[in-house]
């Protein structure tokens, strides 16, 4: 099963030849020429495509959705329509095993996943998102990746617009018309572009805003921008986008960023509310755990593949696109293909010649493309252009880059709708209508007619929720009530720490409010704070009902109930050192099998306590090692009760902690032993 599988449902089984993962342009190109080749194959289960996204993104255009130029829906192309014939699944993959040739792709928060299996598997995943490097950046920084991000850009520069017409005060102005991008390459050089001449388009329509207050500021780390390109296409760029007005900041990088200020390394800070990130990629997840465990050779998690696109020493694994390290023909030793859509085009579509090759016996043919030229648009109907080692320049470049992005992209309706919309942008004024999605509540009420159904057993965890009026039966699969929730309890919060599904049904018995809070909200305090988390389950630990305990006494020896903990507990019990390490806990592993470790201090003291589970979560992290101290597991709540207490008094303290095992203390807090429900149920029955 997946190993992000929300519940214990075996995923469906999917059968396919030839299996392609990813719907950028590597993924899609290989698909649409699969479509092609897989008449000519033998076999009886196709090809497929596997994407986050049901659609594929025209990249070198999104610049022009963040400036309004063109619709969002024009840069997007359903993948289905341009892989007519390919089983297409929308889905997350989460773990490639090459052994038994399966990806294991998580399909959505209410199904159960998909096992695919495949007799030759394309990896064409990108890259993910990474900003972490830069304290403040994942927090404040709007991104470029994805028409979404385009479309929030868009609507934050004329949500700023609005707010900067009638402000009163000048720092707070300024703030407001202070736009940072950072990144000097295609995308951010194209972005600052865009947004500068939307800003300056739409300042006249706003009275309360000069043109000389709107400042855009790019800050890139190298001595020009676009360096890829020659010295002098970049140096014209920059010299151009610096005459219409945008501040460079070259050799110069990106600090920290706050809600209101970006610091820079040279010691320089631009005080803003605006902040857009075009860099901090980072290798697939899903790839470095590829390349790992199997040894696969990878330059920064780029795989290596040979002149085919194969991979070495797997005949049935290939690979293209920006995840690929593929030989750049005539080129140095070593040097590899550019990461961009002209290679990643031509890349996949030899890639999916070559598979139907090998299917049939055929010659494969090695990846021969040097590329044709690169062209940035700097905006303002000006571009930068080297074609064919032909260097362009101005309006020229403009219109190049203009025609051969329309012939490469995808689908004649989106052809004829961007010609349209470029045609119509000569003569109208831009959008700057502020199209802002509602997003989802944090929080919302939900209101629940008696017998209505909240959740069942199995079901994905989404929210917290907080009885406001009524109340709220959990019941077992056999109908039963378990718990009941009344006004001003909570539920819900132990299947979103785990994220597991619900063990049970809720249902209202009666007309019912409830409070719901987002588990995207709750979840990260519940993780931050242990403290939150013991807060919690000693709360939810007053939830359980007096019948579930009576339930339990009634079983067992009135005689037994009322022995002292000290009476009836284990003193055979495995512990930890404060202090020890994950080396020390293998071994005592290996020598006691036990579900709980103690943890104590040289006094002997209780200083908390671990479970197998946790344990294994903890070395599952990047950073934990041999020598890393188990104080640092995260811990697990386990009533403790002092050994004068009796096994009555004990017993209810588990069943309201929801636990079925409690560490006997003494009054100084020194561990003693322990006492579980079973061991309870094997001395009942000796007696």
């Amino acid at each position: 099963m997946p190993e992000n599988s929300r519940n214990l449902i075996e995923p469906a089984r999917i059968e396919l030849d030839v299996a392609v993962l990813g719907g950028g342009f590597a993924g899609v190109y290989c698909g649409k020429q699969l479509c092609k080749e897989q008449k000519k194959l033998p076999g009886d289960h196709g090809c497929g495509i596997v994407s986050e996204l049901n659609y594929m993104v025209f990249q070198p255009m999104l610049a022009e959705v963040a400036g309004a130029s063109l619709p969002p829906q024009h840069v997007i192309n359903p993948i289905r329509r341009l892989c007519r014939g390919l089983r297409v699944i929308k889905g997350k993959v989460d773990r490639i095993d090459l052994d038994n040739k399966e990806v294991f792709i998580d399909t959505g928060s209410f199904s159960a996943g998909v096992r695919l299996g495949f007799n030759h598997l394309v990896v064409g995943l990108g890259a993910e998102i990474d900003l972490s490097r830069v304290p403040g950046m994942p927090e404040h920084a709007l991104l470029m990746q994805n028409v979404g991000d385009a479309m929030i850009l868009r609507a934050t520069i004329i949500s700023r617009i609005e707010e900067a017409n009638v402000e009163s005060r000048d720092d707070v102005r300024r703030r407001l018309l202070t736009f940072v991008i950072v990144g000097g390459g295609y995308s951010g050089v194209e972005t600052a572009g865009e947004v500068l001449d939307m800003l300056h388009q739409t300042a006249k329509y706003y009275q309360g805003i000069k043109k000389e207050e709107i400042r855009v500021i790019l800050v890139h780390s190298r001595d020009r921008i676009l360096n890829t390109l020659s010295a002098d296409l970049g140096e014209y760029a920059g010299e151009k986008l610096r005459k219409r007005g945008l501040e460079l900041r070259l050799c110069d990088r990106v600090k920290a960023v706050t809600a209101t200020k970006v610091y820079l390394t040279s010691g320089e800070s631009i005080e803003t509310t605006t902040v857009v990130s075009t860099v901090g990629t980072a290798p697939n997840f899903v790839i470095r755990k590829m390349c790992d465990h199997y040894g696969i050779e990878h330059d920064r998690y780029r795989i290596q593949t040979d002149e085919y696109m194969r991979v070495p020493g797997y005949d049935f694994l290939w690979s293209a696109g920006d995840c690929a390290a593929v030989p750049l023909a005539g080129g140095d030793e070593g040097e590899t293909c550019p990461q961009n859509a002209q290679f990643a085009m031509r890349q996949g579509q030899l890639l999916a010649k070559n598979i139907s090759q090998q299917i049939r016996g055929g010659e494969l043919k090695p990846f021969a493309f040097k590329g044709l030229g690169e062209l940035a648009s700097i905006g303002h109907r000006t571009a930068v252009a080297n074609v064919m080692g032909i260097k362009i320049e101005g309006i020229l470049a403009w219109w190049m880059w203009r025609t051969i992005y329309l012939s490469k992209l995808p689908g004649f309706d989106r052809k004829v709708r961007v010609m349209i919309e470029w045609t119509l942008d000569l003569f109208f004024p831009r959008d700057i209508n502020l199209l802002n999605p509602r997003y989802s509540k944090v929080f919302q009420q939900v209101h629940l007619e008696a017998g209505d159904r909240l959740f069942s057993p199995g079901e994905p965890a989404f929210s917290l929720y907080v009885v406001k009026e009524g109340c709220i039966e959990l019941k077992d699969t056999e109908g039963r009530v378990v718990r009941t929730i009344e006004p001003g309890d909570f539920f819900g919060e132990r299947a979103l720490v785990h994220q597991s599904g619900y063990l049970y049904e809720a249902e209202s018995p009666v007309e019912t409010k409830l409070l719901s809070i987002t588990g995207g909200v709750i979840v990260p305090f519940l993780q931050a704070s242990r403290r939150l988390r013991r807060v919690l389950a000693k709360t939810t630990a007053q939830l359980s009902p007096d019948a579930e305990t009576a339930t339990l006494r009634s079983k067992l020896n009135p005689q037994l109930l009322e022995k002292k903990l000290s009476e009836v507990m284990l003193t055979d019990i495995a512990t930890m050192r404060t202090g020890q390490t994950v080396a020390d806990a293998l071994a005592l592993f290996r020598e006691r099998r036990f579900t709980t470790y103690p943890i104590v201090n040289d006094s002997g003291q209780l200083m908390g306590v671990f479970g197998r589970e946790d344990f294994f979560d903890f070395l599952k992290r990047d950073d934990v090692g041999n020598d890393s101290p188990v104080d640092d597991i995260e811990q697990m709540h386990l009533p403790t009760c002092l050994d004068e207490q009796t096994v009555n008094q004990a017993l209810e303290q588990m069943v309201r902690a929801g636990r079925y095992k409690c560490l006997v203390l003494d009054d100084q807090d020194k561990l003693l032993g322990i006492v579980t429900v079973l061991d309870l149920f094997g001395d009942a029955q000796t007696q």
